[in-house]
């Protein structure tokens, strides 16, 4: 099974999604008595699904694997992050990434994960809290962490402070496409 393995992690690096896909799901019928190996095969699959838009296909793939390796923090955080991007079964999202950052604490990724997901939730104090542990965690030069930060700052009435963080995050990069218009217009447009 590794070579399927690692041609399918391969091809998500290439972003040949459909190949990765297709050895990813041909390679882990060879996995047997490894269930490490296996929930890292779901994952990929969940990844590579996500990446090509099939959304049904990657939260299937990505629930498999916490059947098998429940603690999987890498799995708990993609899986949780992606379904807040979508807005979509934020009550589960929050689960997994609360779980997550129990299973690793102190990871500035897995805390904003779990910030971003309580933003999208609406509850922007507590997203605030979370976001500010990543920062202090080693997020201070993450765009996307920094965007997020500056996001909850807006929903909180700070909009100076916002500012300051989306300029912040422009110049470390890594943002989403809407930040020129947070910073040009200093509004949130969803």
């Amino acid at each position: 099974p590794i070579p399927y393995f690692f041609n399918g992690a391969a091809n998500i690096q290439l972003k040949k999604y459909q190949e990765a896909i297709a050895a990813l799901t041909e390679g882990k019928e060879f996995v047997f008595g490894n269930d490490i190996l296996l929930a890292q095969y779901y994952a990929n699959i969940g990844d590579a699904q996500n990446k090509f838009n099939n959304h049904t296909a990657s939260d299937e793939a990505y629930e498999k694997a916490l059947e098998i390796a429940p603690t999987n923090a890498y799995v708990l955080n993609n899986y949780s992050y992606y379904l807040s991007l979508r807005k979509v079964n934020l009550e589960r999202a929050e689960t997994l990434s609360k779980k997550c950052n129990q299973v690793e604490p102190n990871n500035s990724s897995y805390q904003d994960t779990y910030g971003w997901i309580l933003y999208q939730m609406g509850k922007y104090v507590d997203a605030k809290i979370w976001i500010i542990k990543a920062i202090d965690n080693g997020g201070q030069n993450n765009g996307t962490l920094l965007e997020h930060y500056g996001d909850t700052l807006y929903q909180l009435g700070n909009k100076e402070e916002a500012l300051k963080y989306w300029n912040d995050a422009k110049k470390d990069g890594g943002t989403s496409s809407l930040i020129e218009k947070k910073i040009n217009e200093k509004k949130l447009y969803e």
